[in-house]
């Protein structure tokens, strides 16, 4: 009897591991000028990759002069970038792709964003939020 809840206690246990393992991850930063949010989905079918979501606000004095901007994504498991971009009327720019990745992400990673605008450059490393 002992070895019955033994093994149903160790499948919960897997079970619930994998669950967590499918919440998306979360990396934030902030500068000056720029907060950053990207939202990274873990996939389980690597040659699909996994799906990325980028979510940029200029917090900046002048929004009008950030014109045509773009970034750079650079990551421990690869790079994904986007230029000759505009902020939408409320300052704020979304992009999402499915990257394929040389290992998938993880909470511990730090992406840093370079972010380059009308002359003006910053990069930010983002940080897991749990």
């Amino acid at each position: 009897m002992k070895k019955i809840f033994f093994i149903v206690f160790a499948l919960f246990l897997m079970f619930g591991c994998q669950a967590k393992d499918k919440e998306p991850l979360v990396f934030t930063g902030k500068s000056e000028n720029w907060t950053v949010k990207e939202i990274v989905t873990p996939s389980s079918d690597k040659d699909k990759g996994e799906p990325k979501t980028i979510k940029l606000t200029y917090t900046g004095k002048d929004m009008k002069s950030v014109g045509e901007f773009s970034f750079k994504l650079e990551a421990p498991n690869g790079q994904w970038g986007v230029s000759i971009i505009e902020l939408d009327k409320e300052g704020k720019f979304k992009d999402s792709t499915n990257g394929i990745v040389s290992r998938e992400t993880l909470k511990s990673d730090k992406p840093t964003i370079i972010l380059k605008w009308n002359g003006h450059s910053e990069e930010i490393v983002l940080k897991n939020i749990e």
